[in-house]
């Protein structure tokens, strides 16, 4: 009897690590070169890769300004458009759009790659904190 406890106890220890591990999340990885001495929290749907990112202090329109270059690349099977969104934490600014931003219909085809510019007007000094999100849209 002692042994059948036993082993009932020990399954649904496996059954509970089997469901906590479902919830955690698995830490997104870009693929390609990042070029930004900022720490980046990465939040990317599992439709899109980062295949390229960088962070340079430059003008933009005769003003200081801090651009971002994001690489983005559909890995999905179908066609896609997507929300970036970066947020500079510390400095308490955000900037972001759409991918692609025009086009009919405003997609990015399945392994398709669109490289985006994003500037902060105004911002003199490279950020020392950011969390970089890629969501998808509907396209309804």
């Amino acid at each position: 009897m002692k042994k059948k406890s036993s082993t009932v106890i020990l399954l649904f220890v496996a059954l509970g690590l089997l469901i906590v591990a479902g919830y955690v999340e698995a830490k997104y990885i870009p693929k390609g070169e990042i070029a930004c001495s900022a720490d980046i929290t990465w939040s990317v749907v599992p439709q899109a890769d980062i295949t390229s990112f960088s962070c340079t202090v430059t003008e933009f329109k005769k003003k200081p300004a801090v651009v971002f270059k994001v690489g983005i690349k559909n890995i999905s099977d179908k066609a896609q458009r997507f929300r970036v969104q970066i947020f500079l934490l510390k400095e308490g600014k955000a900037v972001g759009g759409l991918v692609p931003r025009k086009g009919k219909p405003p997609v990015l085809k399945a392994g398709e790659e669109k490289i985006v510019a994003y500037p902060v007007i105004k911002a003199t000094q490279l950020p020392g904190k950011l969390e970089v999100v890629v969501k998808t849209i509907s396209l309804d």
